[in-house]
C-alpha cells in the first residue's frame, strides 16, 4: 500500500493502533501531513506526486566550529542574537512539512520569508513549541510551499545565558517542474 492508496478506514486502524501501542506514538499526525502535501502538490501542479517529487532536507546551523559568536553561522553567544538563512535551490520548489534540531540550551525562533517578508509567526517563541526532534519532528500543521530561489531567514536568540551551538533541518519535498530521469 502506498500513500495514494490510504483512505479514511486506514486512517481509523491507524488511529486504533496507536491508541493501544502498537503504532509510534504521532503516527497519525505524520500521516495526514503526508496527504496534505499529496493534495498541495495536486492543488499546485494538477497532478499527484509522481517521479518529481523526491524528499529533501535544508538545514542551517550555528556552531563554534563555524565561529565565534557574532560571525555569520557563528556560535549563538549568551543571551546574544544570531540571523541564519535557508535558500531553497533554483531546481526546484520545496514543500516544507517538519521541523528538527538540537541544541545546547533554551533559544527563540523567528521565521520569515524575505522576497515577500512574509513572517511565518507573529511573535518569536521558544524554539521548543516549533522545533521538534529526530525523533519527534515538529510539524509544520500546513505544509508550506516554498517557491525555487525562496529565502527564508530565521532571528534566534539565546535563553540559557551561555554559548548555545543550534541545529536546524526542515524535512519535506523538493517537487521539480519535469519528471526525473
Amino acid at each position: 500500500m502506498g500513500l495514494l492508496d490510504i483512505d479514511t478506514k486506514d486512517i481509523k486502524k491507524l488511529e486504533h493502533l496507536e491508541q493501544i501501542g502498537k503504532a509510534p506514538p504521532g503516527i497519525v499526525e505524520m500521516v495526514k501531513a503526508l496527504l496534505n502535501v499529496r493534495q498541495s502538490i495536486f492543488d499546485v501542479f494538477g497532478a499527484f506526486p509522481q517521479d518529481n517529487v523526491i524528499p529533501y532536507f535544508y538545514a542551517f546551523q550555528n556552531t563554534a566550529s563555524n565561529g565565534a559568536a557574532g560571525t555569520p553561522n557563528g556560535i549563538l553567544g549568551a543571551n546574544g542574537t544570531a540571523l541564519n538563512q535557508i535558500r531553497i535551490s533554483a531546481d526546484s520548489a520545496f514543500i516544507a512539512c517538519s521541523m528538527r534540531g538540537v541544541s545546547d540550551g533554551p533559544y527563540t525562533i523567528f521565521m520569515q520569508q524575505d522576497a515577500s517578508d512574509r513572517q511565518l509567526q507573529n511573535i518569536a517563541v521558544n524554539a521548543d513549541t516549533v522545533v521538534g526532534t529526530a525523533e519527534r519532528p515538529g510539524p509544520l500543521h500546513k505544509p508550506l510551499l516554498l517557491p525555487a530561489n525562496t529565502t527564508l531567514s530565521f532571528t534566534l536568540a539565546d535563553l540559557s545565558g551561555s554559548n548555545n551551538n543550534v541545529w536546524v533541518t526542515m524535512g519535506g519535498f523538493k517537487v521539480y517542474n519535469r519528471k526525473l530521469g
